[in-house]
């Protein structure tokens, strides 16, 4: 489970999320997707993603 479906699914909380999601990259950018990964750098709290 990546940092992402991690916080999607409330096991971590905000404040974590944005901390480490800084210091993720390649992998995860492989993992979800590029358009995804650069929605969360810009997310605020209680934002999710939505598959279009």
């Amino acid at each position: 489970m990546n940092l992402i479906e991690e916080y999607e699914a409330g096991l971590i909380n905000y404040e974590e999320f944005e901390k480490y999601i800084w210091g993720c990259g390649q992998r995860l950018i492989n993992d979800v997707g590029l358009d995804k990964f650069i929605f969360y750098l810009n997310a605020k709290e209680g934002e999710f993603y939505e598959e279009k």
